[in-house]
């Protein structure tokens, strides 16, 4: 029997901000293509196809640098990226009412809708992993159960997050645990056409020092 197809739409800067900026931030060098392998049972299931979805903060030469580096890492392991944009954005303190300006990111939720619909609707997957813990999901994954009710759809919430109000719209939930993490790394150097890209410092585990 044919294992069933699965594809993965990861919301990067959901799980930047969850669960890697400050409680893993030794695996952002994060092997996303492994990272769903170990969520599925390879028996029955096998992985199609693994978006990343996020945002390159170009205000910001250093950040900017270090999301390309893991952006084309990716790639050596086949993720497909769709990439969105900041914008500025007008702001009042709560405190002072004063106004200022802050970056917002844009467009990654109408991403994730529009690339799971149409590969629904194109039928690339039986079951769909939306790993995010933003309920702003929660209207497209209750929008695919209506229109392809022969189509299954999961949410992978990193540890910590409760997103009710996604879980709710979803035929089952799965969390990612702390090993997940730490058993889903790239290698320190990966190449990328014909170069030589290697981890930022600090976005992997230090090695062990044996005395």
């Amino acid at each position: 029997m044919a294992k069933k197809r699965i594809n993965v739409y990861v919301d990067g800067f959901n799980l930047y901000h969850s669960a890697l900026q400050k409680t893993y931030p030794e695996c952002r060098w994060l092997n996303l293509f492994e990272l769903a392998k170990r969520l599925i049972n390879p028996k029955t299931e096998e992985i199609h196809t693994v978006y990343y979805f996020s945002a390159i903060p170009s205000w910001n030469p250093g950040r900017a640098k270090k999301h390309l580096l893991y952006i084309h890492a990716l790639r050596t392991v086949g993720i497909k990226d769709i990439l969105g944009k900041f914008t500025l954005r007008e702001r009042k303190c709560p405190k002072c009412l004063s106004l200022y300006q802050s970056h917002e990111e844009k467009k990654t939720d109408i991403n994730i809708a529009i690339t799971l619909l149409a590969d629904a609707v194109m039928d690339k997957f039986d079951t769909a992993l939306i790993l995010s813990g933003d309920s702003d999901l929660a209207p497209v994954s209750g929008k695919l159960r209506l229109l392809c009710p022969g189509k299954k759809i999961g949410v992978v919430i990193p540890k910590g997050q409760l997103a009710a109000h996604l879980k709710q719209h979803a035929d089952f939930h799965k969390t990612i645990q702390a090993k997940d993490f730490k058993h889903s790394l790239l290698p320190k150097q990966v190449t990328y056409n014909g170069n030589i890209i290697t981890a930022p410092a600090g976005w992997l585990p230090k090695p062990n020092v044996t005395p």
